[in-house]
C-alpha cells in the first residue's frame, strides 16, 4: 500500500520561511530525483525529491529537503563546521524503502542518506525519508482499527 501511495500524489508548494533562511547562504550541492517518472501516466503525477546543501560565511551548513509529494514533511537541519566544504564533501545515497539502490514500480526510491565530510572525514550522515507522512497516515489508520 505504501508503494502505491508514494508515486501517486504530488503538490505544488512554496515555503517563504525557507527562502528567508537560505537567502544569505551559498548553494554548495543540489540533487533532484523522481521515484516515479518512469511509471507516472500523467505529467502532474510525477513526484520529485530534492536535497540542497547550503553554507554561510560562518561555516554553518544547512541541509534542506523538499518534494512536491503530499506524503512528505519538509526537513531541514544545520551543522556547524570549522571549515568550508565543497561539492565533493557531499554524498547522497538514494534507496528504496526496502533498502535497494535500484527502484522498481513496486519498490520506489523514498530515502536519501546525506553524508557530509570535512577535510576527508565523515562528520554527518543522516537519513531523510521522503515518505514520512505516508507512513504516519498508515500508522494512524492501523491505530483506528
Amino acid at each position: 500500500m505504501v508503494f502505491s501511495l508514494i508515486g501517486c500524489s504530488s503538490k505544488k508548494k512554496e515555503n517563504n520561511d525557507e527562502l528567508a533562511t537560505i537567502s544569505n547562504m551559498e548553494l554548495i550541492y543540489e540533487e533532484t530525483i523522481s521515484p516515479n517518472k518512469e511509471y507516472a501516466e500523467k505529467e502532474e503525477d510525477i513526484v520529485n525529491y530534492t536535497v540542497e546543501v547550503y553554507q554561510d560565511k560562518d561555516n554553518v551548513i544547512l541541509v534542506n529537503s523538499k518534494s512536491n509529494s503530499e506524503f512528505f514533511k519538509p526537513l531541514q537541519y544545520e551543522l556547524k563546521l570549522d571549515t568550508n566544504i565543497t561539492k565533493e564533501d557531499v554524498d547522497i545515497e538514494w534507496t528504496t524503502l526496502m533498502g535497494n539502490p535500484t527502484s522498481t514500480k513496486e519498490d520506489q526510491i523514498g530515502i536519501a542518506y546525506v553524508s557530509i565530510s570535512e577535510n576527508g572525514e565523515l562528520i554527518s550522515k543522516r537519513k531523510i525519508s521522503f515518505v514520512n507522512r505516508a507512513i504516519e497516515i498508515i500508522e494512524d489508520t492501523l491505530d483506528k482499527k
